[in-house]
C-alpha cells in the first residue's frame, strides 16, 4: 500500500518533470521563431538593396538576378538550420535545468 506522502512525492515528481519539458519546449520554440525572424528581416533587407540598386544603370541584369539567387539560396539555408537549433537549444534547456534528483528513500525492517 501506498502512503499518502509517497503518493504526494510521486505527483511532485511528474509535475516538476513536466515543468521543465514545457520550459525547455517553450524556450527551443521562442528560439526557433527569434531565428526565422532574424533570417527573414536580413533577407529582406538584403533584397531592398539588390532592388534598390537595380535604379542604377550601371549594375547588369545578370548580377542582379545572381546576387538575389544568392540570397534566396543563404536564406533557405538559414530556414533549414532552424530545426536543429531549436532542437539542440531544448536539449540543451533539459541538461542545464537538470533531472530532478531522487530522494533516498529508507525502507524500514522490521527486527525479528
Amino acid at each position: 500500500m501506498v502512503d499518502s506522502d509517497s503518493r504526494s512525492d510521486q505527483v511532485k515528481q511528474v509535475l516538476v518533470e513536466v515543468a521543465r519539458t514545457e520550459l525547455a519546449a517553450i524556450t527551443a520554440v521562442t528560439k526557433f521563431w527569434a531565428g526565422w525572424v532574424e533570417a527573414a528581416d536580413k533577407f529582406a533587407q538584403a533584397l531592398s538593396d539588390e532592388l534598390a540598386r537595380v535604379d542604377d544603370d550601371k549594375q547588369a541584369d545578370g548580377d542582379t538576378v545572381g546576387r538575389m539567387t544568392d540570397l534566396t539560396r543563404e536564406y533557405l539555408r538559414d530556414l533549414t538550420a532552424l530545426p536543429d537549433v531549436a532542437v539542440k537549444h531544448f536539449n540543451g534547456e533539459l541538461q542545464k535545468i537538470g533531472a530532478p534528483k531522487r530522494r533516498r528513500s529508507r525502507s524500514v525492517r522490521v527486527k525479528e
